[in-house]
């Protein structure tokens, strides 16, 4: 739960759930998953650094502010190496969105804040090239578009940063494109006004490299046996934590690569490169077995297949398992995102501020760098610059009091943070990253509704309070509402009412039954409290923030292995 007042440095409420993870010899404790990774970074920081200059790495914002908190000694050394250029520097959104899913004012602040974050690094990079991952790889022309937006803006905003930007290059996957690339070709030219150059990844390699069982000498074998050419093996940082012994391994397959006069080395951008076309809403991550015509899609975070808009099911610890659930999920994030941007929009634009999106930009910018404070004094940025109600009366010109800007902006950011992906990425939803999502989600409609109350507007407090109970609250209700109608002009089990409330079930049963999204909303509401307005919020049994237990995580060596806890 957030801190109580906006104006003050944020806290979260961290999960209470530990666990083990191993890297080799060492054994990393943490309070939660999230706190265990990020105490693994030192050991995976120095084992990039024994294989300097053959990585380029991104870490989210988000992440990286985090490391700081936990590991200033790794946060420096991260630094460090992207300043000396021992490991490349790549951009990427804070919170970990699909970028193409969401509204074209909410993907452009969010490079906003991007660039405002990594500006630091970025000033420092001396010429070299900056890479650019979307998060997921997930593409689409008009996310393009606003990222050309943000490093426009940024250039007019800040002096001498956007010619950083001529040389960057996009992160892809070759499965995106719509013409499969040339062997050995890595390089190559979106077919778009500007042919922004990007680089796409062998997956076949990637996926051997991260997860696959081969030793090093037989993964260099299998780089040889390709011929020249270029090949780009990427995959996420934390792949370096499936088994204890990976990170032994990627050394050794560095080393072993060298060995043999491979060229092991960051993306280099080429001069030129032939042109082709990424495929829209195409990703890196999306199901091997749902690819149409050899190109993957979304189908993994939406739930439907993008060929045929049918629903998809997957097998979950033995059993099928409707994603109907992703489609909703999907809905109702959409849903609470339009109103909390709107109302934004509407209390600047009553206030007769001028230009009220771009200035909605420059507010989740300034909330960045208070919620993101500690890397920007980390940076040298002064701690007035830092200073969000310094910079709200800047912004706002005093048109706009500035408790109600804290509640707006941070009901903004909020909002923007429960975009992440990551629910949607598992198959069952009742995890602890749906849990934060919509927790997130109802803090955001919270401090719109305070924004809103700061301003009498009571209406439109009580409004977002109704479309948290129409969302979350009765988020199993939405089958009997009768919200897939349209899905079910094709009879399917998938789309079913009893594959919709069995992708519901709790996966805590012995703490609550009631689902996820219920579960979350209700204790992000803080049961016997008030809404804005003065509306009481109903008190029911079972609000816990247990969730069952992401399959991804289950190498971790859990105290509870049974569900993802939250300790007192």
């Amino acid at each position: 739960m957030p801190e109580p007042d906006p104006l003050r440095p944020q806290r979260i409420e961290e999960r209470h759930s530990p666990v083990v993870l191993r890297i080799g010899p060492d054994r990393i404790e943490g309070r939660n998953w999230t706190d265990a990774v990020l105490r693994s970074y030192g050991r995976m920081g120095s084992v990039l650094g024994r294989a300097a200059g053959a990585a380029s790495i991104d870490i989210e914002p988000q992440t990286l502010t985090w490391l700081l908190e936990r590991d200033p000694s790794a946060y420096r050394e991260i630094v460090a190496a992207y300043d000396a250029g021992t490991a490349g520097f790549v951009m990427t959104s804070p919170f970990h969105p699909i970028l193409p899913h969401l509204h074209r004012q909410e993907r452009e602040s969010l490079f906003d804040m991007m660039i405002d974050f990594y500006s630091p690094l970025i000033r420092r990079s001396a010429g070299r090239p900056v890479g650019l991952w979307l998060p997921e790889a997930c593409y689409s022309r008009e996310t393009m578009d606003s990222f050309r937006e943000s490093t426009r803006q940024a250039s007019l905003d800040q002096d001498g940063l956007g010619d950083s930007f001529q040389g960057a290059y996009l992160v892809a996957d070759g499965r995106q494109l719509a013409r499969p690339p040339e062997h050995g070709q890595a390089w190559i030219r979106l077919e778009t006004a500007d042919r922004f150059l990007a680089i796409v990844r062998d997956h076949p390699l990637s996926g051997e490299f991260a997860f696959g069982a081969t030793t090093a000498p037989e993964f260099a074998a299998s780089v040889n046996a390709r011929g020249s050419g270029g090949f780009l093996v990427a995959n996420d940082l934390e792949s370096l934590l499936a088994n204890p012994h990976q990170a032994q391994r990627y050394e050794a397959i560095v080393q072993a690569l060298r060995g043999g006069r491979v060229h092991v080395v960051q993306p280099t951008p080429v001069g030129d490169a032939p042109p082709s076309a990424l495929v829209d809403y195409s990703s890196w991550s999306d199901y091997d077995d749902m690819m149409s015509g050899g190109i993957t899609s979304d189908t993994r975070w939406t739930g439907l297949r993008r060929s045929d808009g049918l629903v998809v099911a997957r097998v979950h610890r033995d059993r099928p398992l409707s994603q109907l659930w992703k489609h909703a999920f999907t809905l109702a994030t959409e849903r609470v995102e339009t109103a909390i941007r709107r109302r934004a929009l509407q209390v600047l634009q009553s206030a007769g501020v001028t230009g009220p999106t771009y200035v909605l930009r420059r507010l989740a910018v300034a909330y960045g760098r208070h919620w993101f404070r500690e890397h920007f004094r980390a940076q040298g940025v002064a701690a007035h610059e830092a200073d969000f109600a310094r910079s709200a009366e800047e912004i706002l010109g005093g048109k706009v009091d500035v408790e109600v800007a804290g509640f707006l902006a941070r009901g903004y950011v909020l909002m923007l943070m429960g975009t992440r992906s990551d629910p949607r990425f598992w198959d069952n939803p009742d995890t602890r990253v749906t849990f934060q999502n919509v927790v997130l989600l109802s803090a955001a409609l919270r401090d719109l509704a305070e924004a809103s109350r700061r301003t009498h507007d009571a209406g439109r407090a009580t409004a977002l309070r109704r479309l948290l109970q129409a969302t979350f609250l009765e988020f199993s209700d939405w089958h009997t509402r009768g919200e897939f109608a349209l899905l079910q002009s094709a009879p399917a089990w998938e789309t079913s009412e009893t594959a919709w409330y069995a992708s519901l079930e709790s996966e805590v049963r012995q703490l609550s039954p009631l689902d996820v999204m219920k579960r979350a909303a209700l204790f992000a509401l803080a049961p016997g409290g008030e809404w804005p307005g003065g509306e009481p919020v109903p008190s029911v049994d079972g609000v816990v923030a247990d969730t069952g237990h992401i399959v991804g995580e289950a190498h971790g060596e859990w105290t509870n292995p049974r569900w993802c806890e939250h300790r007192p």
